[in-house]
């Protein structure tokens, strides 16, 4: 996740939008990624992932679905999947 953070946080300060898509165990580190959300960063992560995992919370900024990684990564210019 260190990676992430640090490669949007620059991508935003150069000037770029930034959209974040958490999967998987990936999903643990929303609240790490809150952040970039105050700094204009769309973070979406996948709410079926993390119910799984016991960690879902209902309500939570940028809840969402495989539906949502589909729509960013249309709307985007570049994807970069680590």
């Amino acid at each position: 996740m260190h990676t992430a953070r640090e490669l949007s946080a620059e991508a935003l300060r150069q000037g770029w939008r930034v959209s974040l898509f958490c999967a998987g165990d990936g999903t643990a580190h929303v609240d790490d990624l809150t952040p970039l959300r105050e700094a204009g960063a769309r973070i979406v992560y996948c709410s079926a992932d993390a119910a799984v995992r016991g960690w879902d919370r209902p309500g939570t900024p940028g809840r969402g679905s495989f539906v949502d990684l589909g729509g960013l990564s249309a709307e985007a210019d570049r994807v970069l999947v680590l």
